[in-house]
């Protein structure tokens, strides 16, 4: 299994070296961190919605969080076009979306079990994810920016992001009035050089992200002048305010694929579209399932480039043979890449971070960046960590291996 992994990963390597990559994570890569998979309600969600349940489906009856919700937004509409008072509707749905909020808030989640002993999650429950973008930004900074797609609401990848004082650029400008401005996507960061001739030099630090179902740190408002969409980007707090005339945006509904017809989500899917769709790209998918429909149909059309490439990671214990991800893997194209559906160690976000995503530093290179960090800030104590009441030793936070570069990765001792 190890030689396979180590293919797998000097064949990830070589396409992140292309000119257009981009990264599509799912709800897989929030799964460790707690966060709900919402395909069925789960039973806490459940005994508040009896009511909704039974008026929808029948008493009894086990809807998923989409199909209730679905019914509660169509039912909306229809009651709004003849006039009619939807304010229990809008209770019910703010209901459910207050639920997946807090439930999603990866800051308040608990580790899911299965990594409860992972001491680096313990640590810093981001660890995965400012691993990934710290191996993604040793991309060589002459090549187009990388891009970074998410379907998921909650803030992982933006918590990782600030705690690594990576600038990534989201579709929002302002400083304490964030509004939504699609054209922030075609800008870029420069700064100046050491010489008078006007020559300047592009920041390494920065990603571009796309969030294309929303984010929990997006509210409605109402347009005006300066914010002519009408969306706002905030700070999470404790004390965020959920009503019908501030809503999340998020819409975990099976009728999804007709909101990205509207804005912002249409702009998100063009830019996705657009980036996938050039010479020589390659789209890598952790944790993505497949289950969306307007997704998947751009990926469909990608594929008639001869020059795209995708790569996928999805972890299922048991491979279903009508999956969408089975339907792609029957096609038998050899620019399709599915990474061993069973195997933890390839396709579950962890496992593809810490055994397959590539150190694209000379190895050498990195062991001396590690050498010289551990000089400068020695280990104390005995070179042991604490971390909450329990002690970790500095062995212990290494894994046994041989391979010098995977010792340097465990430690998570990158270039920045």
């Amino acid at each position: 299994m190890a030689e396979a992994i180590e293919s797998i990963k000097l064949k990830v390597k070589k396409y992140l070296e292309l000119e257009n990559v981009s990264f599509l994570f799912g709800a897989g890569s929030s799964f460790h961190l707690g966060a709900p998979v919402i395909r069925t309600i789960p039973q806490p969600l459940k005994d508040q919605c009896l009511d909704e349940t039974a008026h929808y489906f029948g008493k009894g009856a086990d809807p998923s969080y989409e199909d209730l919700f679905n019914c509660l937004q169509a039912d909306r509409y229809l009651k709004e076009m003849k006039k009619e008072d939807v304010s229990s509707l809008n209770s019910s749905m703010v209901k459910m979306q207050k639920w997946l909020f807090e439930q999603c808030d990866t800051n308040k989640t608990s580790i899911h079990s299965i990594y409860s002993s992972d001491s680096k999650l313990q640590k810093n429950r981001y660890h995965y994810h400012e691993v990934l973008v710290k191996k993604l930004l040793q991309r060589p900074v002459h090549l187009k920016r990388a891009n970074l797609f998410t379907t998921n609401y909650d803030m992982a990848f933006d918590y990782a992001l600030d705690n690594l004082g990576v600038h990534y650029i989201n579709g929002f400008m302002g400083v304490h009035n964030r509004c939504f401005r699609p054209e922030v996507y075609d800008y870029d960061l420069y700064y100046p050089g050491q010489s008078a001739i006007g020559k300047v030099h592009r920041a390494e630090k920065v990603l571009r992200y796309y969030k294309m179902h929303g984010s929990l740190s997006w509210v409605s408002t109402t347009p005006n002048v300066s914010n002519t969409y009408g969306i706002k980007e905030i700070p999470l707090n404790d004390n965020f305010p959920i009503d019908e005339n501030n809503e999340i945006m998020i819409y975990p509904c099976v009728s999804k694929k007709s909101f990205t017809l509207d804005l912002p989500y249409s702009e998100l899917f063009r830019q996705f579209s657009q980036s996938i769709n050039q010479p020589q790209s390659v789209l890598i998918c952790v944790g993505y399932s497949f289950y969306d429909e307007h997704i998947n149909d751009i990926i469909k059309q990608a594929l008639s480039i001869p020059s795209f490439t995708l790569i996928i990671a999805n972890f299922a214990p048991k491979a279903d043979p009508e999956s969408e991800i089975e339907k792609l893997q029957a096609l038998g194209d050899r620019r399709i890449i599915i990474l061993d559906q069973t195997i933890a160690d390839q396709s579950t976000f962890v496992g593809f971070v810490d055994k397959i995503m590539p150190d694209l530093y000379e190895e050498d290179e990195i062991t001396y960046v590690a050498e010289t960090m551990e000089k400068i800030y020695p280990a104390k104590k005995n070179d042991q960590d604490v971390i909450g009441n329990d002690t970790i030793s500095q062995d212990e936070k290494v894994e046994s291996d041989s391979n010098t570069k995977q010792d340097v990765e465990a430690t998570d001792d990158l270039p920045f």
